[in-house]
């Protein structure tokens, strides 16, 4: 898909968020930048205050598309399905789509606050290592097993290819398996089978080979600043 000018990403230098934008630009093999925000300065003096002369919701990530520019993740993820035909084919899966990117979203939220000490769940390192071996043992993808189940087919929301929650929900569970091999745990997915065999689909897709193979890919899940239990 030819883009004239390049659409610029912004993101933190960590996989977080961020993986998910850039597994969407590299499968559908279109020209992006990706703007790697490694210090508070680069982003508070920098980018930022340009990302606020287009829009006032200034965060990141972002994505700045010739004069648009979107902020907020869902909102990023749903104004690039539909740029790019991601969103669903049908109001029907329109809707799958977005409650998907809202449920993944709060498997994420789970896992911020797991990994991150001023969220104060995880309060020393020993809380963390328990909290993680038990999330390991019992990981929260059973809702999604259920929707596989329920929806039939190879993928969540569509039956031809990945939609927009496809990406963020691979992103969680490969998140989730990094966590549990930290932990002594593996196979985070075994009691999941249907989710076993997304991930396996997903994560063999061929235009993703170049993205996997990467640095961007093995980059830490987590904001070494903030000093996560888990990066």
């Amino acid at each position: 898909m030819a883009e004239t000018t390049p659409i610029e990403m912004g993101y933190w230098k960590i996989r977080g968020l961020g993986s998910v934008l850039r597994m969407v630009f590299e499968y559908k093999e279109v020209k992006y930048t990706d703007f790697q925000v490694d210090s508070g300065d680069k982003w508070f003096a920098g980018r930022k205050p340009e990302i606020l002369k287009m829009n006032p919701l200034a965060n990141l990530p972002y994505v700045v598309d010739g004069d648009t520019c979107v902020c907020q993740t869902n909102a990023v993820l749903m104004y690039l399905g539909d740029k790019y035909s991601m969103n669903g084919s049908d109001e029907k899966s329109k809707r799958r789509n977005t409650e998907l990117l809202c449920e993944i979203y709060d498997v994420r939220n789970g896992m911020v606050e797991l990994v991150y000490p001023f969220k104060k769940v995880s309060r020393t390192t020993e809380e963390f290592d328990v909290s993680a071996a038990a999330l390991s043992a019992s990981p929260p993808f059973a809702k999604f097993e259920a929707c596989l189940e329920f929806y039939g087919g190879d993928w969540f929301v569509s039956p031809d290819g990945p939609c927009m929650a496809d990406f963020h929900i691979w992103e969680m569970m490969d998140q989730h398996k990094l966590l549990a091999e930290k932990v002594g745990k593996e196979n985070v997915l075994a009691t999941f089978p249907k989710c076993k065999a997304f991930y396996d689909r997903f994560r063999a897709l061929p235009s993703l080979q170049k993205f996997f193979a990467s640095d961007t890919y093995t980059m830490p899940c987590n904001n070494a600043g903030a000093t996560p239990y888990f990066m």
